[in-house]
């Protein structure tokens, strides 16, 4: 019902939007080792924007979709209203209703900060969050003073990660226990996630902000309940927890220096592609980025010092084509055997659209090795779409 109520004034004034267009494209993983498709489905994205400005208060609305129609599973058709909100702005102040998407990191990657977002974890672990990061629906509240913000959130609907299929490539359980995997459910009004971040650029080229967040422990894990001798179940985690953090970065002629530290309090932590245990968390990023004439290239170390795993990772894209993006990212765990190789090549003709990547993944087997899970499953990711 809330959503059709922010639909309804959308689509009211659909005429007068100043940009408006539709894709459709179609996602499919080949599995080298396997020889074998599969996670394979159509997507179609609408999308429509708009401003208009009053004497005192300005409105932006916007109404963005992403349907995934799947074809290779029999995982029903999944709505995500990935931006479908109402803005109302001054010089000094915005407030925001609506299904959203929230951004607080400076890193590549993970991007530890950005909590306040379930994920997508259908694919990899490590996914693009253009298409991992899932909206919540609630309110978003900005104040601004020069160069200092001040931003207060409420979500009322926190929304729920999407857990990797049943059946599919990436079920973690085998298909040896009774698990469903698909979208976790979460309750509207009832398990309110809020926060508060604040934000300050220095004349220097210094951005600084910190974030308090009360959200749902990110990813979602497994509790097992023995029904009987015989049947195991598994149940997605539920726990709420505290997180504190900061993140900056400085920009430097063609240098950009990036960090994101997080401290979650009695959060649960992964040990292992499956299990947990509940401890306080304490993760840091930091990296930095040189543009170059023809190329950006981006070297970034990732620790997490609750679990004594610290990641090396590299990024590289060429950019001086406009129809051509070639990308290189690498991902190095330093003291064991988890590594991550991806190779993609984005081509944009017109209106059309081509993305190939290929994922390598390499990883030992012991319960500290997060990638051993997927070490047989290197894939080429095909993506391609047409938009007017």
């Amino acid at each position: 019902m809330i959503f059709i109520l922010l639909l309804l004034p959308l689509l009211s004034w659909s005429q007068d939007f100043s940009q408006k267009n539709f894709t459709v494209g179609a996602r499919s993983s080949y599995f080298l080792n396997a020889d074998d498709w599969d996670n394979t489905f159509l997507y179609y994205n609408p999308e429509y924007t708009d401003e208009t400005f009053g004497d005192s208060v300005g409105i932006r609305r916007k109404f963005k979709l992403r349907v995934f129609d799947y074809v290779s599973s029999n995982e029903k058709v999944i709505i995500d209203p990935l931006d479908v909100s109402m803005e109302f702005f001054t010089n000094q102040n915005s407030f925001q209703i609506g299904f959203l998407r929230y951004q607080f990191s400076e890193t590549f990657g993970l991007q530890l900060l950005d909590v306040a977002n379930p994920r997508d974890y259908s694919e990899f672990i490590f996914n693009d969050l253009a298409w991992s990061k899932r909206s919540v629906f609630g309110l978003n509240d900005t104040y601004k003073w020069n160069d200092f913000q001040m931003q207060f959130i409420l979500t009322l609907w926190p929304n729920g990660d999407r857990l990797p299929y049943a059946g599919s490539a990436f079920d973690p359980t085998g298909g040896q226990i009774d698990y469903e995997g698909g979208v976790v459910n979460r309750p509207w009004f009832k398990d309110l996630e809020y926060g508060t971040r604040l934000k300050y650029l220095f004349q220097n080229g210094l951005d600084l902000s910190f974030l308090y967040y009360h959200h749902f422990s990110r990813p979602t894990f497994q509790d097992f309940k023995i029904v009987d001798s015989t049947h195991i179940k598994a149940e997605p985690t539920s726990e709420l927890v505290d997180s504190l953090g900061t993140s900056g970065s400085y920009v430097f002629e063609e240098w950009v220096l990036r960090a994101d530290v997080l401290y979650t309090f009695d959060d649960l932590v992964q040990k292992s592609l499956i299990a947990y245990k509940r401890q306080n968390h304490f993760q840091a990023l930091s990296g930095v980025d040189r543009n170059f004439e023809k190329f950006i290239l981006g070297v970034q170390s990732q620790s997490d010092f609750t679990e004594r795993r610290h990641f090396f990772g590299l990024r590289s894209e060429y950019t001086y084509l406009g129809w051509w993006k070639p990308s290189v990212m690498f991902f190095k765990n330093l003291q064991r055997d988890d590594q991550w190789f991806q190779v993609k090549n984005t081509f944009l003709k017109d209106q059309w659209g081509l993305s190939i990547t290929y994922d390598n993944i390499h990883g030992g087997t012991s319960e500290s090795d997060l990638f051993g899970f997927y070490r047989n499953q290197d894939r080429l990711l095909v993506d391609t779409s047409f938009t007017y």
